[in-house]
Formats: C-alpha cells, structure tokens, sequence
C-alpha cells in the first residue's frame, strides 16, 4: 500500500478545518503537542536539511530551534540519516535486547567516568521519573526537592515545580512530596534539607533550567547540594537533557561535582525519542532483573535500535572539539545580540550554544514572548517558543553571525513598539 502525504494540503493554514466524523479537529486546537503554539495558526515544516528547513508557504528558515535542542548537528545529518535507515532496515524494534544498546551506552559513559551504568527510556521525561522512583527506593524515603520555575518533564512529580495551571491536574498527594527553592538560593537549599535530612529522597538540579530564566546554577549552590547530599544519604540527581552539549562531560564536568544519577535525552537520540539515566553502580543495580530485589523498568519502546545507531553517531560526531567551536560561536553571538539591544533594555543570558534574550525589567510576560517569536520568524530564524537559542554543529560562523543579527532585529523590533 503507497500512501501519499500532502505536504501543501491547504488545511495546514487553518487546522481547525480538517475536522474529523463527529465535527472536531483531528488535533485539540490543531496542534499535535501544546509546546508547538506560539499565539497563532502555526506554519508546518515540509523538509529541511543541515541548518535549514523549509515551511509549508516556502520559507526558508535558519533553525535555532532544532526540535528544542535535540538536533544538535541539525536537520537530517547524513552519517546519522545513514545509521538510522541502516538499523531500520534490518528491523526497527525488538522484544529481545539489541546489540545497538551496547554500542550508545559505550560511546555515553565514556563521557562520564565516575559514573558505572546505562538504563535507556523513551524521552527525558521518563529518565527523570526512574531517577526519582530509583532514589526513593534506594533511600526508602519519599520528599523531593527542586528548584521553583524548574522543569524536568512532563510527569506529575516533575509539573509541580510549575505555576498553578502547569500544576493543574495533579494530586496533592504528589505536590506535597516536592519541596521548592529558588534558584541559587544555596541558603534556602540548606535550610529546606536541614528542616527534615531524613525525609528527603533526592535533590533534583537543572544546572542551566531555560524556563527558569536560563540562568546557570552558581558553584556554590552546586556544591552545597552535593555536600548536602552526602551527610543525609539523599541522592544527587542532575537533570542534563539540555545542557549536556555544553562540555563533552556535561555541563556538570565543568563544576566539578559528581552527580549520583545523570538524566538526559534529546540530542544523544540523534533525532529519535530518547532518554537515559547514567548512575553509580551501587544505585543501578537496583534495576538489575538478575537479583530478587530489583525493581522493573520498562518501556516498550526504550533502547530501540533505530534511536541508539543513530544516538551513537550523534554522540561520536560531538566531539570536543567541535562543543569548542559551537560554544565559541554562542559567545560571539551573544556578544552581538547583547550589545544592540542593550540600547533597548533587554540583555542576552545563556551559556554556550544556547542563548535567549530578556528584557532588563523582568517583565517578560507571553505576549510580549510571543510577539518576539513571530518577529523572529518574520526574519527568517526559527527559535522555541520561549525564544530559546541553540546552535547546531551545521551552522558555520557567517550563519551564526546571520542569526545574531536577525535576532537582534526582532528584538528592537518587539521592544520599540
């Protein structure tokens, strides 16, 4: 059977046309996900490639947005494009283990050396939620503390660091087990623990969380945690789904600090769902199914071998030279943005190859978040939503300054009105 898709089909002006049997939209509001809606009916990518992609009315755009950083060497990579459709071709899942497993978890604890084992999921958002369940069976406790404004998926435990209608839905039962502070408040982290040492399962940290103002984590409220950790038995779990293209050791290899747990996902899936949790042994082996008091984790789809070949070239291609050179670039762009627009009160934060910029005033509400979105892509340059940033491997200097420019255009634009 040949299917053919229509990549023009006229309802991708209005998705509220393609109605389904009973008179609904195919798609609540038209959207497949809610992180897609920017305040307006979307444009649809149609094809891209490298640093490019191409919308349904035949723009070209550049992509800082890649997938929310998960395309870090950007859009259809032909050594990864190979490995993928070289897996696929001999079987794109498995009831039994696959030999692909072995050769991502090699090329991924090679980054870490103080950490043992690999346990593969589908995205970040379920590496987080074993991370939490394996603390608190490990610790046979059960408060978890975060930042407030973080964000570490979509579970329930994960929405609570969130405003109340990111919270709506979930229990009391689970918000009252998670405890906030503020980000950098190394106090507010000491007396929260200190409060009850016993009670505690985990200390979650996102060393540069975007939706909390991609501010990085200071050294001192890094290390706390850890030192914290270590009196009272919680375990250390770092949340680096994002920011692990920032060092070939992760962003945490550049504080010096030794995390229990490690989450990721995204960019080490090579374009494909992923998610990992990379621990110290004497933790993982809980998820050992040889020993009797292990606990199950599953995931139908977790380990697949179409996401680990290409997670594995993604991996390998990520070299640190190249996270050199990508960061370089971040830095020169950021020093661009920030010197034009500081003569319109917004600044630019970030590190590395990411970047997203603020007004000075703080008052950064959806509208004015959203006008900057469609400003920017008015000018050719495809950010998230909350106007994050990231560069890929694919974009070469003269793009990079490209982006910055058209950024900096957007922003005086949106801030002048």
């Amino acid at each position: 059977m040949t299917i053919t898709f229509n990549m023009q089909a006229p309802w991708a002006d209005d998705p509220q046309a393609k109605f389904g049997p009973r008179g609904f939209p195919l798609l609540p509001g038209g959207f497949g996900r809610s992180t897609y809606f920017t305040g307006a009916t979307p444009t649809y990518a149609v094809k891209g490639s490298g640093c490019t992609l191409t919308d349904n009315h035949g723009r070209e755009l550049i992509d800082a947005n890649n997938n929310f950083t998960t395309l870090i060497h950007g859009v259809a990579h032909p050594e990864i494009t190979e490995a993928a459709v070289q897996a696929i071709s001999t079987g794109n899942c498995w009831g039994i283990p696959n030999a692909y497993e072995w050769a991502h978890a090699d090329a991924l604890l090679s980054r870490f050396p103080d950490l043992d084992q690999v346990r593969y999921s589908n995205s970040g958002s379920e590496a987080v939620m074993t991370a939490i369940r394996l603390a608190r069976a490990a610790t046979g406790r059960g408060a978890v503390l975060m930042t407030r404004a973080g964000y570490h998926g979509s579970s329930d435990i994960a929405l609570s660091t969130g405003n109340e209608k990111e919270r709506r839905g979930i229990p009391k039962g689970v918000t009252n087990d998670v405890f906030l502070v503020d980000l950098n408040d190394t106090e507010g982290l000491k007396q929260t623990v200190e409060e009850n040492p016993t009670g505690f399962a985990a200390i979650v940290i996102d060393l540069l969380p975007n939706r909390a103002g991609l501010t990085a984590l200071t050294k001192d409220y890094v290390e706390t945690a850890r030192a914290l950790a270590s009196r009272h038995g919680i375990v250390l779990i770092v949340d680096e789904v994002i920011s692990l293209r920032l060092h070939h050791g992760g962003y945490i290899g550049t504080y010096g600090v030794k995390p229990d747990l490690l989450t990721t996902g995204k960019l080490i899936g090579g374009g494909f769902p992923v998610g990992a949790m990379v621990g110290i042994e004497p933790l993982m082996r809980l998820l050992d199914p040889t020993r009797s008091e292990s606990i199950p984790q599953a995931g139908t789809f977790s380990g697949n071998p179409v996401s680990m070949a290409a997670g594995t070239v993604a991996l390998c291609l990520l070299t640190p030279d190249v996270i050199a050179r990508m960061n370089r670039q971040g830095a020169e762009a950021r020093d661009a943005i920030g010197t034009r627009i500081a003569t319109v009160g917004w600044h630019v934060r970030g590190d590395g190859s990411l970047l997203r910029p603020f007004p000075d005033n703080g008052s950064y509400d959806i509208t004015t978040q959203r006008k900057l979105w469609w400003a920017a892509y008015e000018r050719g340059v495809l950010l998230s939503p909350a106007n994050l940033a990231s560069l890929s491997s694919a974009m070469s200097d003269a793009v990079v300054a490209d982006i910055a420019e058209r950024l900096a255009d957007a922003v005086v634009s949106v801030a002048t009105v």
